[in-house]
């Protein structure tokens, strides 16, 4: 039911947002992540930094620069000279000292054919070299001479696979003195993505050669590990639209919104600085040469550059109407505090009784947003609706939670719904609920992700920020083989370590748990596997992206093979790495393109750091008279507080000790006043080592402690924090007054007295947080 209130909510916002539709806004209301670039086949145009823009007073125009500029796409490309090989080699020469390295041209079959890439290409210029080691050599094919127009773009498409970067490689270099001297333009072994046999496409920035005639050469030559730079074996490499290609210029293009426009500079002369105005575009200005843009709202816009020459001498061209955009309807989309998931449900865990962030992740660029929420009140039916792109609210009961978000514009609306799970501590995963596990074989290079003969040497799996500081007891590994016949295999040290997050892949060690091979936990019941805990010993806290790592697999031979598991193979979401030659890389860049995606079976153990004051709104500041004294100020702390507690004055302190449980007594200590002073002011703060909890205190000569009296205008429990007897003032009377625990549980029903009072035996009570309401008002009580 409560569900179902919830989707009647946001089906009621949807259709509101659709009849007002907002008016056309010339700005966007929001900063989004850019869709793909409009031209997938297109060039990237190079961009080039540039430390600001240059302060000059004001110039003539200028007659030494000129300003130009153009929109890099198919419809602005001017073709001088392209070769798709579809009828042999044309022109282009081998120069070759070895017969084992043929060039050809060759119509490849199954996913090698170009035909995948462009449909009806007939051939495609293929080179391999020979297979045996000591039969490596070095060959070349040179092409014609051609004249490098203006601002010129050299794109081609060039198959292999990264697996035989050590054997052997393919170099482009460009030469204007016949190959006297020459320039290289692309290396094979400097590339990085998908390790497997692909077609890549390339671009070059040919502008440096501008009005020029050229040669291009393709050089078949040694890997990485050819040490010497004797020849390169094994791979083979496949060519095809080889495109020399000049900009024009465009006088509209049509996009829609999100869609990346590249800025093509074409001034003439010694440019030394560069100035674009781009209203409505994100971003609105650069400085840099060849800027990329997008457009979030819909519209008509205009261009301008600005160059400038070294003696401040400007130059500007503007071209009015140039950028039409077209906005679609928004496609809502909630993104979680926190995205991993706690285990028993698989549900993305957030923090309860502490303030968590929902984010809009909607594409469309919606320029409404309405979120909705339950249990965030005292009052578990009652749902909670915030405006804006972000939404922070504080769970007051724990379990699962229904979360909606509706988001509109001028073209429409759209409504998305999730669920989250509120619990203080856990484990906690990346598998989402319709994931299986397993392994990949590789056949005689071993397990994945486990003992392999590749030179991986650790497997990392990548956690995102939790919702709120979490503490890292540990992590379980799901480990389904340990099997070792050597002694030494079998006292191989197996790490599990926390790394912190830089620049998305692991960076610092945090701690660390190792076990020997033979100690790991193995299932003896085919089907099932079990989880090996390795608990931290500093069980550091952690507030951002987060690795757990695993390491100290032994080779994989035949006697020895160590494994653990990870997701069925899916095709998105990915969040496993693996450290291969000592480099960090996506577990998505070595597979094969597709289902390529996955995540491995680690859980890590994981505690919220949740604090939060327990007394009532009228006593969040504790007053004291002139004569000072002492009072308890009931807390809420899931990982208990450190001592002392930190005070910013010498006449206020906290005495005691911690009580070990969550819910606990801060003794509030105060001087007297000293003479002629009327007022003041100080605060402790407690704290569990990733969170803190200010308590205020104000002393003057007026205040005094006073008892409860029966003439309440709200309602007040009394004593706050009680053992067995608890009294509630201020309810309705004859209404019924209710206990419930933050869970939501039933503990006691009652009717309110003619005084609105009730008197409750809480005897049975358990020990922590409870709500007396009487469905119209609530507070909040400690049983202890």
């Amino acid at each position: 039911m409560k569900t179902a209130k919830l989707f009647h909510y946001l089906l009621g916002t949807v259709v509101a947002m659709g009849v007002s539709a907002p008016g056309h806004a010339e700005t966007a209301s929001r900063a989004a992540a850019p869709r793909q670039a409009l031209f997938t086949k297109a060039p990237a145009a190079p961009v080039e930094s540039f430390a600001g823009v240059v302060k000059a007073p004001r110039a003539a125009e200028s007659t030494s620069v000129k300003a130009d500029f153009t929109i890099s796409g198919v419809e602005s490309l001017v073709t001088a000279y392209k070769e798709s090989f579809d009828n042999g080699i044309n022109g282009w020469s081998v120069e070759s000292a070895s017969t084992d390295i043929t060039w050809t041209t060759k119509n490849l079959s199954g996913d090698k054919s170009f035909s995948t890439v462009e449909e009806g290409d007939a051939a495609s210029l293929y080179v391999e070299g020979p297979y045996q080691a000591y039969k490596r050599a070095i060959s070349s094919l040179t092409s014609p001479e051609v004249e490098v127009p203006a601002s010129g773009i050299l794109s081609l498409y060039v198959g292999y696979s990264l697996n035989y970067n050590d054997m052997a490689s393919l170099v482009l270099s460009v030469s204007t003195d016949g190959f006297e001297t020459s320039t290289e333009l692309w290396n094979s072994t400097t590339q990085s993505g998908e390790k497997p046999w692909a077609w890549r496409y390339i671009t070059v920035d040919m502008a440096a050669f501008a009005g020029q005639n050229v040669q291009f050469r393709f050089t078949y030559g040694p890997g990485t590990a050819d040490t010497f730079g004797t020849g390169g074996y094994m791979a083979d490499f496949a060519v095809d639209a080889f495109t020399l290609s000049g900009q024009a210029a465009i006088e509209n293009i049509s996009v829609m919104t999100g869609d990346v426009i590249n800025l093509v500079n074409l001034s003439e002369g010694e440019v030394a600085s560069y100035s674009w105005s781009m209203p409505g575009a994100v971003p609105a200005t650069s400085t840099e040469a060849n800027p990329s843009v997008y457009y979030t709202t819909d519209g008509t816009y205009d261009i301008s550059l600005t160059v400038t020459d070294a003696s401040g001498a400007t130059s500007t061209k503007t071209c009015a109407g140039l950028v039409t955009v077209t906005g679609t309807e928004p496609v809502a989309k909630i993104i979680p505090p926190a995205t991993f998931r706690l285990t028993t449900n698989r549900l993305p865990l957030v923090a309860p009784m502490a303030p968590v962030t929902f984010r809009d992740g909607s594409s469309g660029f919606p320029t409404e947003h309405e979120w909705a929420f339950m249990h965030v009140t005292s009052d578990p039916d009652e749902v909670t609706t915030i405006s804006g792109e972000e939404a922070v609210v504080s769970f007051a009961y724990l379990h699962d939670k229904t979360v909606g978000l509706a988001v509109g514009n001028e073209h429409g609306a759209s409504a998305d719904v999730a669920e989250v799970t509120a619990e203080y501590s856990g484990t906690v995963t990346n598998l989402r609920p319709d994931d299986s596990a397993d392994t990949f074989d590789m056949d005689d290079w071993g397990i994945f992700p486990g003992s392999n003969t590749r030179k991986i040497t650790a497997y990392a799996e990548c956690f995102s920020a939790p919702s709120v500081p979490v503490m890292i007891t540990g992590a379980y590994v799901f480990f389904n083989r340990a099997e070792a016949e050597e002694v030494v295999d079998q006292i191989a040290n197996v790490g599990v370590h926390l790394y912190t997050s830089e620049n998305g892949l692991p960076g610092k060690r945090l701690d660390s748990f190792w076990w020997s091979v033979f100690e790991l936990d193995i299932s003896s019941t085919a089907g099932e596997i079990l989880g090996t805990s390795f608990p931290f010993t500093e069980a550091p806290f952690v507030d951002d992206e987060f690795f757990i790592v695993v390491d100290g697999l032994p080779e994989y031979t035949e006697t020895c093979c160590v494994s653990f598991a990870k997701a069925k193979f899916r095709s998105e979401g990915n969040t496993a790495y693996m450290l291969k030659d000592g480099q960090w890389i996506s577990c998505e860049d070595y597979f094969p393109a597709g289902a390529n995606h996955t995540s491995f079976m680690i859980y890590p153990s994981v505690a919220h750091s949740v604090m939060s004051s327990l007394a009532d709104e009228d006593h969040q500041v504790v007053k004291f008279g002139s004569q000072g004294g002492t009072v308890d100020y009931p807390i809420f702390s899931y990982l208990g507080y450190n001592t002392p507690v930190e005070s910013d004055s010498e006449w206020l302190r906290a005495t005691g000790t911690p009580n070990n449980m969550t819910v606990d007594d801060i003794h509030v200590e105060c001087d007297p006043m000293p003479a002629g002073v009327t007022h003041r002011t100080g605060k402790l703060t407690v704290t569990d080592g990733a969170s803190s909890l200010d308590i205020l205190v104000e002393q003057s000569g007026s205040s005094s402690i006073t008892n409860v009296a029966l003439e309440v205008s709200k309602p007040v429990a009394f004593p706050s924090q009680f053992t067995d007897v608890v009294r509630v003032y201020g309810l309705n009377a004859g209404t019924v007054a209710s206990a419930y625990t933050v869970s939501g549980t039933l503990l006691w029903q009652g009717t309110v007295s003619a005084e609105g009072m009730v008197e409750i035996n809480a005897d049975s009570f358990p020990c922590g947080v409870v709500l007396f309401t009487d469905g119209s008002s609530t507070v909040k009580a400690i049983k202890k």
